[in-house]
């Protein structure tokens, strides 16, 4: 799998590829990351909107902060990262945040 998060303007775009069929198991990650697992002071991610296209081996997940709130692309990639890697033990590239 390959990871890549990019925030445009008020949004955070989210591009897994490699998924083959893997699907849910992004999902369940982001979910993971939404209640603010990977968070020390234990901030959750709740979007005022939430969109998913889906391919067969690609995954596109767009994030829009609720109130003008915006999340910082970084924090998502390194908490997705180990919802995919450490959690579920799934090869996944580095890919820089940007």
């Amino acid at each position: 799998m390959r990871l890549q998060v990019s925030e445009q303007g008020d949004e955070v775009h989210i591009r897994v590829s490699g998924v083959a069929g893997r699907h849910q198991h992004v999902l369940q990650a982001l979910t993971e990351c939404s209640r603010g697992v990977c968070s020390p002071d234990g901030a959750s991610l709740h979007p005022q909107d939430v969109s998913v296209r889906a391919a067969t081996d690609e995954i596109r997940i767009r994030l829009k902060g609720r109130g003008g709130l915006r999340f910082e692309p970084l924090a998502i990639y390194r908490c997705m990262r180990h919802a995919l890697i450490e959690q579920r033990g799934a090869p996944i590239a580095a890919v820089p945040v940007g």
